[in-house]
C-alpha cells in the first residue's frame, strides 16, 4: 500500500471521479460474406454479432441471410471447418473429412465461398487449406488444382 502522499493529487477525495472498467462491445458488424447464385458467387453484407472471429465467419456461411431468397450455401450446415487460424495474414482453414461429401462443382463453389468471405475480412490476403492437418489440394475458379494458398483473385471467374 502507497502512502496517501504518494497518490495523484485529487484521487483520495471524496468527490473525485471513479475510473470505470473498459467496455464491452455488443454491437454487431457487417461483414462481406459470399453466398452462391446460381453458379456464381454473391458478396452480401450480414449483420454479425461479437466476438468477431474468422471461425465464426465461417459459421455465417451455414445458412443465407432470409431476405436473400435466390441465394444458397455450398458449404452446408454445419460448414466442413474444423478451425481457422490467421498467421501473418493467411487463414489456415482446417476442413473436416465431410468437405469429399460435395460434389465436384459444389466442392469448388463451397472453397470459394470461404475464400472469398475470409479475404473479405481484414489482415487476410489468403487461404491455405489442409485436412485434419495435412495440406491438400483445393480446386481454382479455373478448374485447376492448387496445394498452395489461394486468393480471391483465384476465383475471380466466380464473382458475379
Amino acid at each position: 500500500m502507497q502512502p496517501d502522499d504518494a497518490v495523484p493529487f485529487g484521487l483520495l477525495e471524496a468527490d473525485a471521479p471513479q475510473l470505470l472498467p473498459p467496455a464491452t462491445s455488443t454491437a454487431t458488424e457487417t461483414a462481406a460474406l459470399c453466398f452462391v447464385e446460381g453458379n456464381q458467387l454473391a458478396i452480401v453484407g450480414v449483420a454479425l454479432d461479437p466476438p468477431f472471429e474468422l471461425d465464426g465467419v465461417v459459421a455465417a456461411l451455414a445458412e443465407p441471410p432470409a431476405a436473400e431468397r435466390s441465394l444458397r450455401t455450398a458449404v452446408g450446415e454445419p460448414p466442413p471447418v474444423r478451425n481457422v487460424r490467421l498467421v501473418a495474414g493467411v487463414a489456415h482453414v482446417d476442413l473436416l473429412p465431410s468437405i469429399s461429401a460435395l460434389g465436384g462443382d459444389e466442392q469448388l463453389l463451397a472453397i470459394a465461398q470461404i475464400v472469398c468471405t475470409l479475404t473479405g475480412r481484414p489482415g487476410v490476403g489468403l487461404v491455405a487449406f489442409s485436412l485434419d492437418g495435412s495440406q491438400i489440394d483445393v480446386p481454382r475458379g479455373d478448374g485447376s488444382l492448387t496445394n498452395g494458398p489461394v486468393s480471391r483473385d483465384d476465383y475471380i471467374e466466380l464473382l458475379g
